[in-house]
């Protein structure tokens, strides 16, 4: 039997009704935990914030249906703080080798670790490098001997005050042992090449430095098998001494020599300014050299000024010739201008004064204080640009905030290994306590929400990784992939809606058609019938009337 048609379209539309506003609810909620969730996040910028008895409802299951799909991307930078931090703090604190550029950052750790004892670990290891790099410096100091030893003689040759005697009375021994310091540095350099070449392989060739010491070891080795080499040995030391430069790139593998990169840094790339720094100085310089000189010579060729052979020597001592002219101007530029300001003003004329105060105004300070500005402004943009530098601040960062947060869980956890609510809010209760949070770009006006948002599991306990994750997330103004992921959820979310809204939508609109047709028939079945009634029962009394 089938139920009476008037009754079952208003319980379909009903439904439907019913359940497009559970729909809509259930958008509006979690537009609201978006919103909400999006507040938390912007806390540490805003200084509007909820006080404690305007706190928001927030409700932490929705955020956790929002943030389910994208909690992935939300974690990922805090995770990667999080291992790294852990990392560091488990290793003992050692000099180690740091990356010496991006690519090298990113090809460091990659493969299997090898043992420490393999050539392919061994040669490219810290202590391997800082080794070599004494041995290159205590050859440097071998040097200054020798060079100190030649000096003795050379003054006792002269008769010079002082060097009265032979330098092999005055510092016996020496030459043997020069010898053999020379023997002592040759083999371990040798050494050096061949285990780098059995280390390396081939990559011992893309490096210059390689073949630079390369050279040098084989110019050893051939000195000292031929002694007719036709290279004089003070020749071939000199060359060696060229070594030293090889200490500076040893403070890019030792961290804590940042000041001395951004300054070798700063340096290799102010090369084009320093040699546009030098056209101009040559070309000021050469102005006022050449002015100088002419009107100098003019006067003394001159019969206004009569000039005695002496002062005439002074002025010939400073200003006669083009090089000694251009060295005195750099010689006042330098600093030293006293004496040639006191020459020009006793010898010439008191009005050479105004040349030399000219001299310093342009020169000395408008030149000389944009080129240091020139040279400060390249030293800050290397400093902000060079990958290095760049990856150990961040590292610098991460550590000092993990040692802060591992202080602070080691001061609030009283009952083990999590910190409680109780002993979260007993801690916050203090001023202090907010304040140092507050330092940190964390605000905490609501010491409970902080809480609810660092416990990720709900357990009403913090644990160490949870503290370091949790700070980092939210500590300073909400980071623009944490917006842009809560943004993609959102999306995310309202797709779905729409998605299950459309299929909800087709489900019912086969069966709300069928029963609409039909309603539509059996009304219109029954209009008909009744306007067949109404006839006949005028027609009966139409007949009626005719009758009377």
């Amino acid at each position: 039997m089938e139920s009476d048609p008037p009754r079952i379209t208003p319980e379909l539309l009903s439904w439907v009704q019913s359940a497009l506003a559970r729909e809509l609810q259930a958008l509006e909620r979690g537009h609201e935990a978006v919103v909400e969730h999006l507040h938390a996040l912007a806390k540490a910028s805003d200084t509007r914030l909820p006080t404690t008895t305007e706190k928001p409802e927030l409700e932490l299951g929705e955020i956790s249906i929002v943030e389910h799909e994208a909690s992935e991307h939300f974690q990922v930078e805090s995770e990667r703080s999080v291992a790294s931090t852990k990392s560091e703090a488990k290793r003992p604190t050692t000099i180690r080798r740091s990356p010496s550029s991006l690519k090298d950052s990113l090809t460091l750790d990659d493969g299997p670790q090898k043992p420490y004892w393999h050539p392919d670990r061994f040669v490219t290891s810290c202590g391997f490098e800082v080794f070599f790099s004494l041995l290159i410096f205590l050859q440097a100091l071998s040097m200054a001997i020798e060079v100190q030893f030649t000096g003795l003689q050379w003054g006792y040759e002269l008769q010079y005050a002082g060097y009265s005697v032979p330098a092999s009375e005055a510092w016996p021994g020496v030459p043997a042992f020069l010898q053999a310091i020379e023997m002592f540095f040759g083999c371990f350099f040798l050494m050096e090449m061949v285990l780098k070449l059995c280390g390396l392989g081939r990559e011992f060739f893309h490096d210059l430095w390689n073949w630079f010491d390369s050279s040098l070891v084989m110019l050893w080795l051939v000195d000292t098998l031929f002694t007719s080499l036709p290279i004089e040995t003070p020749f071939l030391r000199l060359i060696r001494l060229m070594r030293l430069i090889r200490l500076v790139k040893l403070v890019r593998f030792v961290q804590g020599f940042d000041s001395l990169i951004v300054m070798t840094t700063a340096l290799l790339h102010s090369v084009n300014a320093l040699l546009w720094v030098a056209v101009i100085m040559m070309m000021v310089q050469l102005l006022f050299a050449l002015l100088l000189n002419q009107v100098l010579m003019t006067l003394v060729t001159s019969s206004i000024f009569e000039f005695s052979v002496d002062e005439q020597t002074q002025l010939f001592e400073y200003f006669g010739t083009f090089p000694r002219a251009m060295l005195t101007m750099f010689q006042m530029t330098l600093g030293t201008w006293v004496p040639v300001a006191r020459i020009l003003q006793e010898v010439v004329s008191p009005i050479f004064n105004l040349f030399t105060i000219v001299h310093k105004v342009t020169v000395g300070f408008a030149c000389i204080g944009v080129i240091n500005g020139v040279f400060m402004q390249e030293t800050m943009r290397v400093a902000q640009t060079d990958d290095v530098i760049m990856m150990r601040d961040v590292a610098r960062k991460e550590k000092i905030h993990s040692k802060k947060m591992h202080d602070f869980f080691q001061y609030t956890n009283r009952s083990g290994s999590t910190i409680t609510r109780a002993e979260w809010n007993a801690v916050m209760g203090n001023a202090g306590a907010r304040h140092w949070f507050a330092a940190q770009g964390l605000p905490m006006q609501d010491p409970d929400l902080v809480f609810d948002l660092l416990d990720q599991d709900k357990s009403e306990c913090v644990g160490m990784d949870e503290l370091l994750r949790g700070v980092s997330q939210l500590q300073g103004p909400a980071r623009s992939l944490d917006l842009a992921c809560l943004a993609g959820s959102n999306r995310q979310l309202l797709a779905d809606a729409k998605a299950a809204l459309a299929a909800l939508r087709r489900a019912n609109a086969e069966p709300a058609t069928s029963s609409t047709s039909t309603s539509r028939k059996r009304s219109k079945d029954g209009a008909w019938v009744r306007f067949e009634e109404g006839d006949k029962d005028k027609e009966m009394t139409d007949d009626r009337i005719t009758a009377l």
